[in-house]
């Protein structure tokens, strides 16, 4: 597969904002979009994003949401694509998607957690080095109508990475971060792909299911129990997604549902599933996901795994110049 990276973020640039899952909450999205051109960028929003076209828990039809997307990539205005959220139902777009289009016109994509199953798709169809990182809405926090804009230093980290066409070097947690642990000592390199684990398991079956092999492979959670955790690492061990990678990075797993009966903690789900692949180097606690900090990890770029002084790298520009 020829990898295809999009142009890096230019001052003053054109930034498209989609809703293909979840309806965006309309203060928290009013006020990353405001952020956006305070920050000096123009902003074009989609039409489900724009319109009132909520469809349940969805920010429109189906056929809406994949239009949209599609539509803004292959807006020759548009220089980026941010998602204002994630939540559910990206994956009722991917057969409904021009994926032709996104092909012939590359751009930054960006976004996370129900967006893994697009990130996937989009990256092993057409080659394109995509972006797992913050959403727009996220900019203002739990309760925007009260709350300081708690997802400012994401967004803020999230331009100026997307701003840089060079090696982004090691991804480093802030020092409220949590602290880097080893499963597995060693090192590793290879491409990167990943996100949510539970729509990376999603896919497996379909014809976008994630090819693993050979990849640095990081992933992270929400709102699962730790048995969830260890059924969803035992599927995609059956079927042969973890045996195979180079490198393994867990990221941060949040908001465990209250347990009714003891039960293995996520460490000793960790150790046991992900500590038996003795010649994988693996390590937890890289701040990617659904915590307060949300690093930005490309998808499809060369990376490097320290897991005995744990550290993820990014090794070559996921961007051009």
């Amino acid at each position: 597969m020829k990898i295809v990276k999009p142009a890096k973020l230019e001052k003053r640039a054109t930034i498209g904002i989609v809703s293909p899952s979840s309806f965006s909450e309309p203060f928290g999205l009013g006020q990353g979009v405001h952020y956006l051109k305070e920050l000096g960028y123009k902003v074009i929003l989609g039409e489900c994003t724009r319109n009132l076209t909520r469809s349940g828990f969805l920010a429109g039809k189906d056929q809406a949401r994949a239009r949209e997307l599609s539509t803004m990539f292959g807006n020759d205005k548009v220089d980026a694509i941010l998602c204002s959220r994630g939540g559910w139902g990206a994956m009722r777009i991917l057969d409904l998607l021009d994926f032709g289009t996104i092909k012939d016109n590359p751009k930054i994509f960006m976004g996370y957690s129900d967006i893994t199953t697009l990130h996937v798709a989009i990256h092993q169809r057409t080659g394109l080095v995509t972006f797992h990182g913050p959403s727009i809405e996220g900019f203002a926090g739990d309760i925007p109508e009260k709350d300081p804009p708690m997802g400012k230093e994401n967004i803020d980290r999230a331009i100026a990475m997307l701003s840089k066409a060079e090696p982004w070097g090691r991804l480093d947690n802030p020092p409220r971060g949590m602290l880097l642990r080893t499963i597995v000592p060693g090192k590793a390199k290879g491409r990167t792909i990943g996100g949510n684990l539970s729509m990376l398991a999603h896919t497996i079956g379909t014809e976008d299911a994630v090819k693993t092999d050979g990849r640095i492979l990081f992933m992270e959670d929400v709102h699962v129990s730790e048995y969830d955790i260890e059924r969803i690492l035992m599927h995609m061990m059956l079927a042969r997604k973890l045996q195979k990678v180079a490198g393994i990075v867990i990221g941060q797993v949040s908001q465990f549902p209250k347990r009714d009966l003891a039960g293995p903690s996520l460490e000793e789900v960790l150790q046991d599933l992900i500590g038996g692949l003795e010649d994988i180097p693996s390590f937890t606690g890289l701040c990617c996901g659904h915590g307060a900090t949300k690093l930005v990890v490309p998808e499809g770029v060369m990376a490097s795994v320290d897991a005995t002084d744990p550290s993820l790298s990014i090794d070559e520009s996921p961007l051009k110049g």
